[in-house]
């Protein structure tokens, strides 16, 4: 039987904790990340060897050369700060300093999860070979990362665009919750189950899918209208109301069909509807 290899998960947070899970089942040494101590003594309580370890835009503050010992790095430390206009540069040099630890670790395999909102407010459907237009300095910041990433790793990168995150205590019902007259009801939903991107991820590793760049987002793109207020009525919140304008543009909708084509991968929640259970 051959030996399975070692994974470092840099952000191991509600994205990176649950992957982490999966693949120490599928029998994967997993070395975690957490900035916080406490957090860090948890991982460890659970079996994991976990790390406190800080990425600022000068440095690495941690035992990274120990983390970083292992077979593939997955990246997940997003950018924060959406809109705030220091991510553009402060991001890509965090992720600078991991990618010359990560080199000089002689990791061999990166995972890197990015975002659809590289593609910004584009009125199409979208897929992995669309112009990347963000509208945000998060957005901007990715597209950076992503081009450092690649010349960094080559084809022993894969990154992930994701949709909107949702699971666990992330249920959209929640977001639009008894407002009223919210604009742009017309406007289509991208979503993906976290569950489905932990199984692409592990997909991805257990088959060695390198070398490539691919959208993750359910199947379904129903309209705000259409989504919030029954995802809210699932959870006995007041319903949101919108208002829809037939003759506004209805956003973009991303197109998954290249994420399919990962060996052992299915979407289990490809309509958003199911999401709202």
């Amino acid at each position: 039987m051959t030996e399975k290899k070692t994974v470092s998960m840099l952000g191991a947070g509600w994205l990176g904790y649950p992957l982490s899970v999966r693949l120490r089942k599928l029998g994967y040494q997993v070395k975690t990340a957490t900035t916080s101590a406490e957090k860090a003594q948890r991982f460890n309580d659970k079996g994991f060897e976990a790390y406190q370890i800080e990425v600022t835009p000068d440095g690495i503050n941690g035992r990274i050369d120990d983390f970083l010992q292992a077979d593939i790095l997955v990246l997940t430390l997003p950018p924060g700060g959406r809109r705030n206009p220091a991510v553009r540069a402060e991001y890509p040099s965090k992720i600078q300093q991991v990618i010359e630890a990560a080199q000089q670790a002689a990791v061999q395999q990166v995972l890197f999860t990015s975002s659809t909102g590289v593609y910004g407010d584009q009125n199409a459907w979208v897929n992995e070979q669309s112009p990347l237009q963000p509208t945000t300095p998060s957005g901007e910041a990715l597209v950076k990362v992503e081009d450092q990433l690649r010349t960094a790793f080559g084809d022993q990168l894969t990154i992930l665009r994701l949709a909107g995150l949702v699971g666990g205590a992330r249920h959209p019902g929640r977001w639009f919750a008894g407002k009223e007259g919210v604009s742009g009801g017309e406007q289509y939903i991208n979503l993906v189950s976290r569950i489905d991107v932990s199984s692409i991820c592990a997909a991805i590793i257990e088959s060695g899918y390198w070398g490539h760049t691919l959208n993750v987002c359910a199947d379904g793109h129903p309209t705000k209208a259409e989504f919030y207020p029954a995802a809210s009525a699932a959870l006995d919140l007041d319903p949101p109301t919108f208002i829809t304008d037939p003759t506004a543009d209805r956003g973009k909708r991303v197109d998954n069909q290249k994420s399919k084509e990962v060996p052992g991968f299915n979407y289990e929640y490809p309509d958003p509807m199911r999401f709202i259970l």
